[in-house]
C-alpha cells in the first residue's frame, strides 16, 4: 500500500509539472480578437511589446491616414479604442499645438479639454514638449504617463509624435515595463 502512494504522488507531480509546461503563463488574443472581447475592459493590451521602429511605422500610418481621410474622420478613427489605431499597447493621440486634447482613446474624458500646461511627475510640460518636438521635424520624446492597461501607473513613456499639418500633431508610445 505504502508503494501505491508513493508512485500515486510521484505520478501526481509528474502530471502537474507537464501541465505547467503545456500552458502559456501569457496567452495573447490574436490580430483580429481585442483585448475587450476577452476581458471585458476596454484597455490596451498587456502583453505587446511594440520595438520604436514599430511606434514610428505606426505613427506614420495614422499621419497617412489622416492625410487621405482628413481630419474629422482620423479622430474618430484614433478615438476608437477597438479601431485600427489601437495595437496592442499601442494606440494613437492627437492635440492641437495649443494642446486641446483631440484623440486619447482611453481617456475620453479629457477630448476637448487643454492640457497645454499640465506636467508629469518631474516637472515636465509634456504636451508643450510634444508640441515643440512635433513641430521640429517630429522625433521621440521622453516623459511620465499613467498606463491605462496597468490600471493607470504612472510609467516612464517614450512617444513618437509628428506634425498633420500646421494646426495639429499626433503621437504614440510605448511604457517602459518599470513603474515610477
Amino acid at each position: 500500500m505504502r508503494t501505491y502512494n508513493i508512485l500515486l504522488v510521484i505520478t501526481l507531480v509528474l502530471m502537474a509539472i507537464l501541465g505547467a509546461g503545456c500552458m502559456d503563463a501569457n496567452p495573447e488574443p490574436s490580430q483580429n480578437q481585442s483585448e475587450a472581447s476577452l476581458t471585458g475592459t476596454l484597455s490596451p493590451d498587456l502583453s505587446s511589446t511594440a520595438s520604436p521602429e514599430e511606434l514610428i511605422a505606426f505613427v506614420e500610418n495614422a499621419y497617412e491616414y489622416a492625410n487621405v481621410q482628413g481630419q474629422e474622420a482620423a479622430l474618430r478613427e484614433f478615438n476608437n479604442r477597438t479601431g485600427q489605431f489601437v495595437d496592442g499597447e499601442l494606440y494613437i493621440f492627437a492635440y492641437d499645438i495649443d494642446g486641446t486634447t483631440l484623440a486619447l482613446p482611453f481617456q475620453p474624458e479629457v477630448i476637448g479639454t487643454d492640457r497645454w500646461n499640465i506636467t508629469d511627475a518631474n516637472g515636465t510640460a509634456y504636451i508643450q514638449e510634444m508640441a515643440a518636438t512635433a513641430q521640429s521635424n517630429g522625433s521621440f520624446f521622453r516623459y511620465l504617463y499613467v498606463d491605462p492597461a496597468d490600471n493607470f501607473t504612472v510609467k516612464q513613456k517614450l512617444s513618437y509624435v509628428m506634425m498633420v499639418d500646421e494646426e495639429w500633431f499626433l503621437g504614440a508610445g510605448i511604457y517602459d515595463s518599470q513603474a515610477v
